[in-house]
Order: structure tokens, then C-alpha cells, then sequence
């Protein structure tokens, strides 16, 4: 079964969507490295995947998962998709050699990753029976954490079930909410889509059982087996299936979200489209806006958001302020009450809160930033 769960690592990411939810991004508060270590110069230094994770391994069983972690954290590796991966290697380290108790020793760096390496492997051997334990314990470090897991419970859960039993999958998330309080199902229902949309093996082939069709870049969300709850996530997915289709031209998957009736799948689609853009303009933030001016009228701004929201949540403090601060003048309030609210759920040290608050600018600031 372990096999089947061993998915993500060797997965090329075009604009991961692990819905805004990451942690601390605080150099001054982790490793100071004026001279990397030999194993993260050998990963900047790299082209290859596997090259990567083979360092990252090295340096994990050098100075172990907690040090390995920091390093990797302040050692200027683009915040995206690929780092996300990376780092579920260090999850993964920890749960074959320190079991399932030792989910501690993960940090929230690069959208909570290590927790997604941790896990995956977990429901393989266990499925549920220790999920409502992993859960409180995700609680205990905060919301943030609590929502990756469960995000990442959803991969697992679909890699465990199969394939081919997509809305199985889905019902086992509707199930851990019956085991755990607070349990956060849409974005366990956002990693059961995810996950049917990447899939990846071993062997570097995708499933075939996935709930696919490169004729019909709709399916499966509309399908009659896919109840109404789970469609939102569904969607949330979408684009990322016809980025792959038509070879990432943005200019024909764009026009895939206006003819949806349900303001909500309309949003989330656009919004997902966005977070497919983000890893494309490799912190150029005149990009954002040029990639963002081929959104139709009315959601312009909203992709900038999209933007910025993506690039705080896998750990970047510089360019979300920046986009904020560039945005036209009717949308700085939005993008800054969004920056807000990314402060509250993901900077859990007073301190880190009070410097990113401090880049807000009095007239946007709400009540919590207000009182810092």
C-alpha cells in the first residue's frame, strides 16, 4: 500500500493550490548561514529533482529534520510548487524514522510541507486510526497547520483508496470530520482533487485511473457522481488540468471559468488560474501586472490578490507587500485586509507579527495590526 502514496515528490508543479495556509517566515529568528552548507549549495546549484532530494537527504541526516529544515528556509530557494515538494522529504524522513509521534519535529516552511510528507505515508499504513491524534496535534501548532493537514490528508486518502475511487475518497474526508472536532473538509476535498490531478508514481506516470478527460476540461466537477459539496474544490483544481492541456497558454484556459453560473465556482476557478501564474513570474512583480492585465474586466485586481495571498502563504514577507502597495488605488484596501488576515493565521510569533504588520500602511490597517 506504502507504494501507491508515494506520490509527490517527482511531481512537476505548475501553481500549487494548498489553500493559504503556511507559517513564520523570520530569518532573523532561524539559522544564520553566512556560508550555506555544502548540501544546499548543491541544491540551488541544481536542475534535477531527484538531485535535490538526494542533497536535502543528506543534509537531514547531517544535522537532522529541525536544522535541516531552517536551512533550507533562509536559503533563498524560490517560494513555489517545487520547494513545496522538496520539502515533503523531510516529512517523510521523519515519520520512517521517528514514527508517528514525532510530527513536532516538522515546521510550517514552505506551506506546511513537512506535515504533507508526514502524513501521506501515515494513511497508508493506518488509514484513519490515527488521524484524530495527527489532527489535535495539527491544531496544537495552529490553524494554518491544521488546515495543510488536512490538506494533505486528502492526498492520502485518494493515493490509499485508489484512483478510480475519487468520491470514496471524498466521503473518507466527510468521515475524519466525524472522528475529529473542527475538522477543516474543504481543503481535505481540495487535496482529494489535487491529488486526482497529478497522481504520480515511481515511475513518473500518473495514474491512469484518474477522473481525467482532456476533451472535456470540466470533468470531473460536474459529474453526476461528484455531489454539490465537493464541487467548489473541484474547481479550485481545474485549471491546473487545462494548464497541462494546452501547454500552459494562459489565453485559453482564462476563458474556461466565465461561462459558470455558480459565482462561487466562478471565483474559485479565476482564483486558481492566478495561482497557476504565480511560480510563472518568478518574483518579478512587473510580471504580476502583465500577466494579470489578460484576466477579463472585474478581475484584474483580484488576481493580483490571488497573487500576492499565494506568494505569503509559501513564506515570501517581500513581494505580497510590494503588489499591495503597486495595486490601483480602489483595490489597496482588499489587498491589504488580506495581508492581514494571512498575518493573524500564519505569523504565530508576536514578534513576527508586529514586522510584517509594521509594512502595512496606517490608513490600511485593521484592528489587529492597529494594536501592535
Amino acid at each position: 500500500m506504502l507504494g501507491l502514496i508515494l506520490v509527490v515528490v517527482n511531481v512537476l508543479v505548475i501553481g500549487m493550490i494548498f489553500v493559504n495556509n503556511a507559517n513564520i517566515f523570520n530569518k532573523s529568528a532561524v539559522v544564520s548561514t553566512a556560508k550555506a552548507s555544502t548540501e544546499i549549495e548543491g541544491i540551488l546549484r541544481a536542475t534535477n529533482e531527484e538531485e535535490k532530494v538526494f542533497l536535502y537527504k543528506k543534509l537531514i541526516e547531517r544535522v537532522g529534520p529541525e536544522r535541516a529544515q531552517e536551512e533550507l528556509n533562509v536559503s533563498g530557494i524560490p517560494y513555489d510548487g517545487k520547494s513545496h515538494l522538496l520539502n515533503h522529504t523531510v516529512g517523510e524522513w521523519i515519520y520512517e524514522h521517528d514514527g508517528p509521534t514525532a510530527l513536532f519535529k516538522c515546521r510550517d516552511y514552505f506551506l506546511s510541507s513537512c506535515y504533507h510528507g508526514f502524513l501521506i505515508p501515515l494513511i497508508a499504513e493506518s488509514k484513519f486510526s490515527k488521524l484524530s491524534e495527527v489532527m489535535d496535534s495539527c491544531w496544537k501548532i495552529g490553524q494554518a497547520t491544521a488546515t495543510q493537514c488536512a490538506h494533505a490528508i486528502g492526498h492520502g486518502l485518494l493515493a490509499y483508496e485508489d484512483y478510480k475511487n475519487l468520491p470514496v475518497a471524498l466521503s473518507d474526508c466527510d468521515t475524519v470530520a466525524t472522528m475529529t472536532q473542527n475538522f477543516p473538509t474543504y481543503n481535505c476535498y481540495d487535496g482529494v482533487f489535487m491529488e486526482n490531478n497529478w497522481a504520480v508514481h515511481e515511475d513518473g506516470e500518473p495514474s491512469p485511473d484518474r477522473w481525467i478527460d482532456e476533451s472535456d476540461l470540466s470533468y470531473p466537477c460536474f459529474d453526476s457522481r461528484i455531489d454539490e459539496k465537493y464541487r467548489k474544490a473541484c474547481w479550485s483544481n481545474q485549471p491546473q488540468v487545462a494548464y497541462r492541456v494546452v501547454q500552459g497558454d494562459l489565453t485559453k484556459i482564462i476563458p474556461m471559468c466565465a461561462p459558470l453560473e455558480n459565482p462561487e465556482y466562478k471565483e474559485t476557478c479565476y482564483d486558481s488560474i492566478a495561482r497557476q501564474i504565480q511560480p510563472l513570474v518568478a518574483g518579478d512583480v512587473e510580471k504580476v501586472f502583465d500577466y494579470c492585465d489578460l484576466m477579463p474586466t472585474g478581475w484584474k485586481s483580484e488576481c493580483v490578490i490571488s497573487i500576492s495571498s499565494s506568494f505569503y502563504s509559501l513564506g515570501d514577507r517581500v513581494v505580497p507587500f510590494t503588489l499591495c502597495q503597486m495595486i490601483p488605488e480602489e483595490a489597496k484596501e482588499a489587498c491589504f485586509d488580506m495581508l492581514q488576515q494571512r498575518i493573524s493565521g500564519y505569523d504565530l510569533s508576536l514578534s513576527s507579527r508586529t514586522e510584517n504588520c509594521n509594512k502595512i500602511p496606517e490608513e490600511y490597517k485593521g484592528a489587529m495590526c492597529s494594536k501592535l
